[in-house]
Parts: structure tokens; sequence; C-alpha cells
């Protein structure tokens, strides 16, 4: 499935190297090359312009000018191409506004709701795995940026064919869940409140006491016994990490967010995958037993047998990375190594599941490994997308390393980090061990910003004199609410820092998701005032289209299906929020300057153009999360 810019393109492209080859019979040049040549062309030179001139004018020794012109004299227009002419050695193609008005229009009504969608996963089997906060405090809104990426490329990659599985990693055997369970026995503080708050506000004071003598080794006996599944402090670990995950889903659900399956790090254990995983390291020749030096009686990686393997690592900061310390625990790095074979499918994991809750928002359920339960299909991916952030660059750099170094360097290659920047919040960090997401005097969860901007919302929609249903105010507050949020984070590149602004996020006129969100509403109005049907339309009305912003909606319209291919292949959801300001933006001057219900001879083709905008506006939104309101 290919959309009608793309099409375009391809058919430009056909042209030219029918044209070239009769120009110079003795060159060859790709399908390749001839597409990456062709963009959108300037204003005031056609509609699509190819550089092909450019790299021709190496290897035939002529100025790129004198190459175009000859290329343009043998270039035959088609039902679509109407015209192609030289300017500055660029060739450039001006298309029939009726032919392409009709091609756009004709697919958006045939596809419907896979107007968007593409063929570039072809099936392969994609596990994005994304918030996999620790279960020991609150979502703060660093965690949020986090989960919000990964739902919009999940949504994403599901729109380009991909088989998509979400996946939640729960590490409830680390360190801080070492220093919860301390906290428990030494402080007297008990449940209050929304339980992942307050262990949240439990891990800042262990933290605070962490210098007073024994703590530290006390905490690391506690992780220790911790990885002994049979232990009482394995069982309450796992007990308290599962009620703060519950808190921590509840905070998601209002969000609208789901996955497919729990991971958790205990049943890892359980199953044995790290042991499997250590033992085929050590096989290959990988891992090493030190027995003398800083490292004696650890298990680590030579990061020096990494050089021609692993190109992006660089010049290793380190020159060993530890798997097992010399006490026997595991680090970060040797679980997320066992944890990538198991979602490759290299290293089989006995996992059991049982079903966590039957039905989320997304109308799908949500599995959970277990001690015991049933076998599911879950992992042998094609493709792991961790969400994680710009911090974590060097050690998901040597998570690939090491599995090229142990001989997988396609899976290797299939890892794929999206690394995202800091969110920046005036008046507070957001360190969960320093409690920097308390803020000073207020808190900077994820909880807390989603119930301020629906205050705020609810503010604006109440004096809104754009809210056709006053009976749904509240309804409407909370989707503009999360709407809001939700593109305020996304419309942001991911490697960016990001500072929310309450004036854009909930600002009607431009640049939010209210903006969006009211497109879509007002454009559904002027059908229903005007009581649309698009089997009214007839072949000869694409004869009213005009040279003028109708034409250029049209020709947006149809670049919809390559916008999301290519946020597909950069893993950037912010191409489709630029998307879909543009379009906003292009649909009010259209409506502004065109007279759509009164619009004379033109009204059927203007009311179609209408009725694809609101389509389209509705597509892509989905594609961030964010859901439409009719009544705005």
């Amino acid at each position: 499935m290919t959309g009608p810019s793309q099409n375009l393109k391809r058919e430009f492209g056909v042209s030219l190297s029918a044209a070239i080859k009769l120009a110079y019979p003795g060159i060859a040049i790709t399908d390749e090359q001839l597409a990456i040549s062709i963009t959108k062309s300037k204003p005031g030179h056609g509609d699509l312009s190819s550089s092909v001139s450019f790299g021709l004018a190496r290897l035939l020794k002529k100025a790129p000018q004198e190459i175009a012109k000859s290329i343009t004299s043998m270039l035959k227009c088609t039902d679509i191409l109407s015209k192609f002419e030289e300017s500055g050695g660029y060739i450039n193609a001006s298309v029939d506004r009726k032919a392409y008005s009709r091609a756009v229009i004709s697919a958006i009504l045939e596809r419907g709701d896979l107007y968007v969608s593409n063929s570039a996963g072809r099936g392969r089997k994609a596990l994005i795995e994304y918030p996999s906060v620790n279960p020991s405090k609150p979502w703060h809104i660093g965690h949020l940026r986090n989960a919000l990426l990964g739902d919009a490329i999940a949504n994403i990659m599901a729109a380009s064919s991909y088989n998509v599985e979400r996946e939640d990693y729960i590490e409830d055997l680390g360190l801080q869940i070492a220093e919860i369970l301390w906290g428990q026995a030494n402080i007297g503080s008990k449940p209050d409140g929304k339980f992942d708050q307050w262990l949240g506000e439990q891990y800042v004071a262990v933290n605070k006491r962490l210098e007073e003598p024994g703590v530290k080794d006390q905490i690391n006996s506690i992780l220790k016994r911790m990885e002994d599944l049979s232990t009482e402090e394995s069982r309450e670990s796992r007990r308290v990490s599962d009620k703060c995950v519950r808190a921590q889903y509840e905070t998601a659900y209002n969000y609208g967010l789901c996955h497919d399956v729990m991971i958790w790090e205990s049943d890892i254990v359980r199953a044995q995958l790290l042991e499997k995983t250590i033992k085929m390291g050590e096989e290959k020749g990988v891992f090493e037993r030190q027995t003398e030096g800083k490292y004696a009686k650890c298990l680590v990686v030579n990061l020096s047998k990494m050089k021609g393997v692993a190109e992006d690592l660089g010049s290793p900061s380190e020159e060993t990375k530890v798997i097992l310390r010399s006490n026997g625990t595991a680090t970060y790095i040797a679980k997320d190594i066992a944890l990538h074979m198991w979602k490759f499918g290299i290293i089989k994991a006995d996992f059991h599941y049982r079903l966590r809750e039957e039905k989320q928002g997304d109308g799908k359920p949500l599995y959970t490994t277990a001690e015991e339960g049933v076998d599911a299909i879950f992992g042998g991916a094609d493709i792991a997308v961790n969400v994680i952030g710009s911090a974590q660059r060097y050690p998901q750099l040597v998570l690939r390393s090491v599995m090229a170094l142990m001989g997988y360097e396609k899976q290797a290659s299939s890892i794929i980090h999206i690394s995202y920047g800091k969110v920046g919040i005036k008046g507070g960090s957001l360190s969960g061990r320093k409690g920097g997401w308390l803020g000073e005097g207020r808190s900077y969860t994820a909880d807390t910003l989603l119930g301020e901007v629906m205050a705020k919302a609810g503010e604006i929609v109440g004096n809104s004199e754009k809210i056709a249903d006053r009976g749904r105010a509240g309804e409407i507050a909370k989707a503009v609410a999360v709407g809001a949020i939700k593109f305020e984070f996304l419309r942001i590149a991911p490697e960016k820092e990001v500072t929310f602004s309450w004036d854009r996020a909930l600002d009607f006129e431009v640049s939010s998701a209210p903006y969006c969100m009211y497109t879509y509403a007002r454009a559904r109005r002027i059908l229903e005032r005007a009581g649309f049907a698009a089997t009214d339309l007839s072949p000869t009305d694409y004869n009213y289209v005009t040279d003028g912003v109708d034409f250029e909606l049209a020709k947006l319209l149809g670049e919809a299906p390559e916008a999301v291919e290519k946020a597909c292949a950069e893993y950037r959801p912010n191409i489709i929020a630029d998307y879909l300001l543009e379009l906003c933006s292009l649909f009010s001057r259209f409506y502004e300057k065109m007279p759509v219900i009164n619009g004379g001879e033109a009204r059927s083709v203007r009311l179609v153009l209408v009725f694809a905008t609101m389509q389209v506006t509705r597509l892509m939104l989905l594609l961030l999360g964010i859901g439409t309101v009719d009544a705005m």
C-alpha cells in the first residue's frame, strides 16, 4: 500500500528513467537514485522537482542545466503529469490538478481507516518496550514522555504493517526494591493515599539515610536474598512491586496507555533465562571469570574484544563490563542481555502467563508472566525497540556490542534505542532518588500534571464559544487535557529536551492538540450542516478544483501516508504532529478563502475536501494516541 504522493513520485521517476535512456543511451541510473532525487518543488516551480542532472553532470562532464534541458525535451506528459520544465539545472514537473485531486480523494474514500497505512513492516514482529518504570515510585513526567513515545511509535509501526507487541518490563529484583524493603523494616511510615506516590516518598526517605553506618551493607544483603526466589524477601519484593505497578497502571489508563504483556524480572530468574545466557556467553568465550585484581571473582566481558564487531561503541569508556558481581548478583546489563536473548527467540524461556486485565481501554487483554499459568506467544521478535532516556545510550551500545560478539549481529543491529531528552520543569529536577519529582511545594507526577491540565481545560471549555455541547463540558475537558499533554510531548523530536508549556498546550488557535481536535470537529459540523454524502460526488466535480488553496489542500492530503511511513522509518512521532499542524493550518486558510456550503458548482468537491480533511485529521491524531471530540 502506497499513498498518492508516493505513487506520483514513482510515476515521475518512471518518466525520468525513460527520458534519460532516450537522451543519454549509455547512462545507467537506478530507480533508487531517481527516487532520492525527487522532492517537492519550491513555490512557483511546479509540484515536483528532480536534481538528477547534478548527479549525471559528474558522469557526463556537462553542466547540469544542459543535461536537464536534454532530459526535459524527452519527457512525455501523462494523465497526471501535465508539464515539465528546466530551471537552474532542476527538472520540474507540474501536476494536473483535476486528475491528481481525484486520485487523492478516491484513495481516501476507498481505503477509509486504512488510508494512512503502509506495508513497510511487511508483517515482521516488533517488540516495543516502554516505559519500564521501576516499581518504587509514581510516574513523573519524564516517565510519561517515555510512555507516550512508546505508545505513539507502537501505533505508527502497527499502521506500517508490523506485528506490534507492547511490553512493559518490571524490575522487581533491583536495588531500588531492596531499598524499599529496608525502608519497610526501618522506617515507621505506613501506606497512605495512592500506593506508588507513598512508595516514592518512602524511597526518597531511605536514600537520605544511605550514608549511615551499615545501611548499604544491609540493603545489599536484602538484594542478595531477593534473588533467591525461595526467600521471604523475594516474595515480599514481588508483592510490593505488584501493588506499585497496579497504582502506576491507574495513571497509564488515565492517559489511555495499554500494553500486551508485562515481563517480570523475577520470572526471568525463575525461567533460568539469566543462567542460560551466562552459560552461552561463557561457552562462546565472551564472558570471562576474573581471578585477581579489581574484578576478582566477577564474571566480565572484555570490551576490547568488540573492536570491529560493534562500530557504534567507538572507544569504550571502560575496558571491562561486569556481568556477575563477586557476590554472585547480576548487573543490569546482564539481565538486559538475557532479556534480549528472549526477545529475539535466541534462548527459550519457559515463561508462564496469566490474564491480568481481561479488557483494557483499547479493548485488548493484558497478560503478565507468572509462577503458574498458560503458555502464550510472546517474544520472538524481528526488531526490538527500547524507549530509554539519552543517559542510557552507552549501556544500549554495550548491549548491542555483546550481542554481536556472541554471534548475533543481525539481532544486535535490530535493537533500536529511542533516546529521548530530559523533560524540563521550572522549580524542580526529575531525579527519583532525590525526590525531585516532588518539586518544591508541589508534585510533578504524571497524575498531578493531568489533574492540573484538566482543571485549566475545564475553565477554557466552560468559557469557550467553540464548544457546541455544553452538557458534555466535563467529558470534553478531559479529552482536551489528555490530548494537550500528549501532543505537547510528542510534537518535539525525541532527542530534544522538552519544557511543558501550559499556554501552548491548551491553545485552541494554533500548534496544539485542541487546535487539531477543533479542526476535526469544525469539519464535521460543516458536513452535518450541508447534509454531505460522499456518493454525491461525480467525476465532473473535479473540474472545479482551482490552482489555489483547494489544490494545495488536496496535495497535502495526498502526503499523509508518506508522512506515516517516514515517521515509522525514523521512529519520530513529531513528524505526524508537524503534518497535523500543517494540515489544520491549510484547512483554516481553505475555509476562509473558499466558500464551501455556498460554493455553487464547486460545492460538492469542496465538501469532499472537508470530509477528507476530517478523516485524515482523525487518523493522524489516533496515531499519537489522541481521540477526537465531535462537540467542540
